[in-house]
C-alpha cells in the first residue's frame, strides 16, 4: 500500500493517511527502533484495556523508514481548538477531565509501575536536588500505589477532539498507579511558567490567566466525577515536581525548586 496525504508532522515522525480508515506514523530515519517497538506495545496495551485511545495495527517498512499503523482519528487537538475558539475553554476543560477519569477506570497488569518511574526520575535529578532526592523518595513510599491506567503526560495537545468525543494520543509514558498522581502532573503543567512562543508580557499574562482558569475548571470537574479531594491531589505535587526536573523544561527549574522547597517545609 502507498502512503496517502500528509496529515501531521512532529519531532519524531510524519503522519499520513493509510487506506480509508487508518493512519501511518512514519518515523524519521535514525529514530531508534526500540523506541518505535515500545510505542507500539504501549499503544496496544492501553487500547486493548479499553482506554479511549487509537488502536495500533502493526509495523511497516516504507522508503527505508519504519512506521506504525494506527486507527485514524479525525479531528484537531484540544489545544488548537481552544486557541481557535477561546470561548470553548471551559467545555474543553470539563471534557478533558471526563476523558482522564474514563481512562483511570481501566486497569492492566503489564504497564510500568508509576511509583517506580517517579523514583527513577527523581534519582536522575539528584544532581539538582542533592540530599532532597532521598527525602522525597521516602515520602513517595507513603503515597498509595493505585491500579489505574494513567497517561503520564496528559495535556491538551495530547487530546484529539473528534465528532464522536475526545481521544488521548501519545501513550509512551503510560503507567499503572494512582490516578491522582496523573492529575497532579497535568495540573502542574498548567501552572508552568514555560513560555514556548516567547510572547510579550501582556500576552504571556493573558495565557497564564487562561491556563489558571483551565486548571481550575479541570480540577473541579475531575474531583466532582471521582469524589477525590484536592488535598489528596496536592500530596502528589512534591514527587511529581521533583521528577519533572529531569525533563529540563526551559524556565521551570527555579520555579520547581521553589515549589519543592515549599512542600518539603510543609511536610517537615
Amino acid at each position: 500500500m502507498e502512503k496517502g496525504v500528509l496529515i501531521g508532522k512532529g519531532r519524531s515522525a510524519e503522519v499520513y493517511e493509510w487506506g480509508e480508515f487508518q493512519a501511518l506514523k512514519l518515523f524519521y530515519q535514525g529514530y531508534r527502533p526500540e523506541w518505535i517497538t515500545y510505542e507500539a506495545e504501549m499503544g496496544r496495551i492501553v487500547s486493548e484495556a479499553g482506554v479511549p485511545a487509537p488502536a495500533v495495527f502493526g509495523m511497516v517498512e516504507l522508503e527505508g523508514r519504519t512506521g506504525l499503523v494506527y486507527e485514524r482519528i479525525t479531528g484537531s487537538s484540544m489545544l488548537h481548538q481552544v486557541q481557535s475558539s477561546p470561548l470553548q475553554l471551559r467545555k474543553c476543560a470539563r471534557d478533558m477531565a471526563r476523558l482522564q477519569h474514563a481512562t483511570h477506570g481501566c486497569t492492566t497488569t503489564i504497564l510500568p509501575r508509576q511509583k517506580e518511574n517517579l523514583e527513577h526520575a527523581i534519582m536522575d535529578a539528584r544532581g539538582i536536588l542533592q540530599d532532597k532526592a532521598q527525602t522525597i523518595c521516602k515520602m513517595l513510599e507513603s503515597l498509595p500505589e493505585g491500579d489505574s491506567i494513567c497517561h503520564g503526560d496528559f495535556h491538551p495537545d495530547n487530546i484529539v477532539v473528534t465528532g464522536d468525543g475526545c481521544r488521548a494520543i501519545d501513550w509512551n509514558n503510560a503507567n499503572v498507579g494512582s490516578p491522582l498522581c496523573d492529575v497532579a502532573r497535568t495540573s502542574l503543567m498548567f501552572q508552568s511558567p514555560f513560555n514556548p512562543l516567547q510572547q510579550s508580557r501582556i500576552m504571556a499574562a493573558v495565557l497564564r490567566a487562561a491556563r489558571t482558569m483551565w486548571n481550575r475548571v479541570y480540577l473541579n470537574e475531575y474531583c466532582r466525577l471521582s469524589h477525590a479531594k484536592r488535598e489528596d491531589i496536592h500530596r502528589w505535587m512534591l514527587p511529581v515536581a521533583a521528577a519533572r526536573l529531569r525533563e529540563d523544561v526551559p524556565g521551570e527549574r527555579a520555579w520547581l525548586m521553589e515549589l519543592i522547597d515549599d512542600r518539603l517545609r510543609a511536610y517537615a
